[in-house]
Order: C-alpha cells, then structure tokens, then sequence
C-alpha cells in the first residue's frame, strides 16, 4: 500500500507540478462552518491592542533611566554582598589569631610540664 504511494509520486510528477503555474488548483474551498468550534476559538483569536500600545509608547528616557536604576540597584546589592563577605571573614581571621594564641599558650604549658618531669 505504502509502496503504490511511492510510486505514484515519482520526480516526473513533481516536475509536471512545478511547472505548471496556475495558482488557482492550489487554492481549495472553506469547509463548513461548525459553530460550536468556532465559538471555542473566538477568544483566542482576541488581540488587546492596547497592552501592546501601552509598551510600546515609553520613550528612549524612560527605558534608559529604567535601566541606570536596574543598574543601580545592581551595584548597590553587589557593594552589600562584598561587605558582608569581608565582614564574616574579618570575624573568621579574628577567630583563627585567637586560637593561635591559645595554641602557643598550650604549647608553652606542654613544654613547662614536660619539663619538670
């Protein structure tokens, strides 16, 4: 069945198509018009205009001073995170003198000890 397909549309035939130039075989008729199917379609065929006008209607001003405070607003978080990050390793450095500290204290008691065995 498949193969009868096939054959039936060789290259000859497409050739016979192409060059034949009436625009007219390709065009078909409307089917019939089914209400309900196209009452279910309506809405989706619905275009607001005026979302589309209300986007396009800022200026050049607008969007470049929407972007400097995007970009501003950018920095500023980034300036924040940075300071933050600085912050928590200050306490960690902090941290680590202090245990260093107590870690040559130790050390020298050990010593002091052994020493007196």
């Amino acid at each position: 069945m498949a193969r009868r397909y096939i054959d039936r549309n060789t290259k000859e035939r497409f050739k016979r198509l192409a060059s034949y130039d009436d625009g007219a075989k390709h065009i078909t008729e409307k089917g019939p018009n089914i209400p309900e199917f196209d009452e279910t379609l309506k809405p989706k065929r619905i275009i607001y205009l005026k979302d589309v006008e209300a986007r396009s209607a800022s200026t050049f001003e607008e969007v470049v001073n929407e972007k400097i405070t995007d970009l501003c607003n950018a920095a500023e978080e980034t300036s924040q995170y940075i300071r933050q990050v600085n912050q928590h390793l200050d306490q960690q450095k902090l941290k680590i003198d202090e245990l260093k500290r107590l870690q040559k204290i130790y050390d020298s008691q050990m010593r002091s000890l052994e020493g007196k065995e």
